[in-house]
């Protein structure tokens, strides 16, 4: 799987810049209009929302508590 490095938005929460390297499939699918969840199923939610709105992870976690991944499956 060929993959590359995009940069997300500044997270609002320590206002870093983020990294995330993500298959070039993915990536083009997104581009082109497909849902995140879409276009990287196989990323954990988390890692999905800082493509979205460019919060890292922990920064989330910080602000609203741990992830459960039960919690996705609505």
């Amino acid at each position: 799987m060929e993959t590359t490095l995009i940069k997300t938005k500044r997270c609002f929460v320590c206002g870093d810049e983020g990294y995330l390297e993500l298959s070039k499939q993915g990536v083009a699918r997104y581009e082109r209009g497909a849902f995140v969840q879409d276009a990287f199923p196989e990323l954990p939610a988390p890692v999905r929302e800082q493509i979205i709105t460019g919060t890292h992870p922990k920064c989330w976690d910080e602000m609203f508590g741990g992830f459960d991944e039960e919690e996705e499956e609505v």
